[in-house]
């Protein structure tokens, strides 16, 4: 018997397919349950109003990139990715509209193969947490 190749989320980085996955959440981000999302043992995310949060994912010179948690598909909860300015080396000034996450990993991509990878890892370690899912069809429903 054999078994049907599977293609993962890191096999596809850096295709023009991957640009709209979206990573989807089965449960909101709330005050009591951000210690699941931390990222590098430590950074956690930080509520930017009354309902979404965000938290850096790749930060350099001239591109950082936050990721954001938010009820934004179609009300659903789901991990987006925003580029943000920062000035004075810690003050967010500026942040996009967010972009899914194959869009932001694609571009981290670019710039650092090994930072995309550890994004990857940081997104199938909450999946593996059961906290997420990678979904590449979503977007076609919007």
């Amino acid at each position: 018997m054999r078994l049907k190749d599977t293609i993962t989320p890191e096999m596809k980085l850096g295709r023009p397919e991957f640009e709209n996955t979206v990573f989807m959440l089965n449960n909101p981000v709330n005050a009591l349950n951000l210690d699941h999302f931390a990222f590098q043992g430590n950074l956690l995310p930080e509520s930017i109003d009354e309902v979404a949060y965000a938290m850096p994912a790749y930060l350099a010179d001239d591109y950082n990139l936050f990721f954001v948690f938010a009820p934004n598909m179609r009300g659903r909860w789901s991990i987006t990715f925003s580029q943000v300015q920062i000035e004075n080396g810690t003050d967010v000034v500026a942040m996009s509209n967010v972009v899914p996450i194959g869009t932001g990993l694609n571009a981290v991509n670019q710039l650092s193969a090994s930072a995309a990878i550890e994004l990857i890892a940081y997104l199938k370690t909450l999946e593996v947490n059961h906290l997420g899912y990678f979904d590449e069809e979503i977007w076609k429903k919007m």
